[in-house]
């Protein structure tokens, strides 16, 4: 039977060859011994991939801090493609800044099918009477 320390040096390896799965299956069943600067690796290369779940189940099995700027950077990326959903759970998971909630309802009031949707990121993250009126400007 292998010893946990050379299931964590394989689980090092398949990380650097991008088999992403071979090494959280490596590394979840020998957390103890993963160096947290192992587990960072694993969440950055989960992230350029998009895969968010995974990314927190590792921070939160290596106890390493969620890439916050990079999550919070990647919701932008979709908030501009105007993937409001998706946004909507990097900006929860990242806590994101009032700004961000801001752009976001500013999208979502662009989407009529989307009222509710902006009333209740309005309600969460923003207090309603803090969201400075719309400047009107009188044609010429």
């Amino acid at each position: 039977m292998p010893t946990k320390t050379s299931e964590v040096l394989v689980g090092r390896r398949y990380l650097e060859r991008g088999f992403l799965d071979a090494a959280v299956k490596l590394f979840v069943r020998n957390a103890p011994g993963v160096d947290p600067a192992d587990w960072t690796r694993l969440a950055e290369r989960l992230m350029e991939r998009s895969r968010i779940l995974d990314v927190v189940r590792v921070c939160e099995l290596g106890k390493v801090p969620l890439p916050r700027e990079r999550m919070l950077g990647i919701a932008d990326d979709y908030l501009r493609r105007k993937d409001v959903d998706t946004a909507i759970r990097l900006y929860e998971l990242g806590g994101a800044d009032r700004e961000r909630w801001v752009r976001l309802v500013d999208v979502l009031s662009g989407l009529p099918d989307r009222e509710r949707l902006a009333i209740g990121m309005t309600e969460r993250h923003l207090q309603p009477d803090a969201i400075p009126p719309p400047e009107f400007r009188v044609a010429s």
